[in-house]
């Protein structure tokens, strides 16, 4: 059991994993760190945190043997920043961001404050905001922990018994990898979504049926958030729409020159694929 866990910036991610800590008493304080009072008093409410502090690491992290960062990409840095400065030593901190290189890169910076590393569970909605938070979110969801040549063994340790003991199933990648694999599982379908959303007219609203709704869900996605999130993974989401550019064109020319045959072969490419993922339905 931890003595104290740190979170800063506790929304859905965040307020889940205090509930989750909360819940299975994994730690005898979760202390949250807010902008705003309101945020605070919110969390205390819902018990996704037992006690908190308006922007105030100094007191947050005192006694403090993990801290979790769960702020937007674009913010990470600065809270990176801040955590340097206080006058605790040799805690842990990790994050919950969708990118993992330039992040842990730039914690590189404080290896003698502190012992990062890079976390990124893959669990969550298009809501933001704790009021969306769940206890058991991260059950059976898998948590992607990174490590490369300057990670501290025992920190990736800690972390990993922390997230399995919220139900979620960790995997231990690079950084690079992880920003490599998830510019196609996460990033792509996000860029694919606000194509498809902005190519149709909602004066059509009456006629999108289940399958636009189901296609277009993540396009509600905060924009803030997930301009930080492309832009942090520029070079792998490119490389990644080029490949989808690529499928898009087969598509087109097969419609194009009408290539009945080859049309059905990558409708049936794509339905064999998913059903390998999710099971036929």
């Amino acid at each position: 059991m931890l003595n104290r866990l740190v979170i800063i910036g506790p929304g859905l991610i965040g307020g889940s994993l205090g509930k989750a800590v909360i819940a299975r008493s994994l730690a005898r304080e979760v202390v949250g760190v807010f902008r705003q009072e309101s945020s605070l008093n919110k969390a205390l409410a819902l018990n996704a945190v037992t006690k908190g502090y308006i922007s105030n690491y100094e007191a947050s992290i005192k006694g403090a043997e993990m801290v979790v960062i769960a702020t937007p990409v674009h913010i990470i840095k600065d809270v990176l920043l801040n955590l340097s400065r206080v006058e605790s030593k040799g805690f842990i901190v990790t994050d919950v961001g969708s990118t993992k290189k330039e992040i842990v890169d730039f914690a590189k910076t404080f290896s003698g404050k502190f012992k990062f590393v890079g976390g990124h569970p893959l669990a969550g909605s298009e809501k933001t905001g704790v009021e969306f938070s769940q206890p058991n979110l991260f059950e059976k969801a898998v948590c992607v922990l990174t490590k490369d040549k300057d990670t501290d063994e025992s920190a990736v340790k800690t972390v990993k018994n922390l997230w399995e003991s919220t139900g979620a199933l960790v995997d231990v990648l690079s950084p690079s990898e992880h920003d490599s694999i998830l510019a196609f599982t996460s990033h792509l379908p996000h860029i694919v979504a606000y194509s498809l959303v902005n190519s149709e007219d909602s004066k059509y609203s009456r006629y999108m049926a289940s399958g636009f709704r189901d296609t277009s869900r993540i396009a509600s996605s905060d924009s803030i958030l997930w301009n930080s999130i492309l832009m942090s993974n520029r070079a792998n989401v490119l490389y990644a729409i080029s490949i989808f550019k690529k499928n898009l064109d087969i598509l087109e020319g097969a419609i194009a020159n009408g290539d009945t045959e080859l049309l059905i072969k990558k409708i049936k490419e794509a339905q064999e694929v998913r059903d390998e993922i999710y099971g036929a339905t």
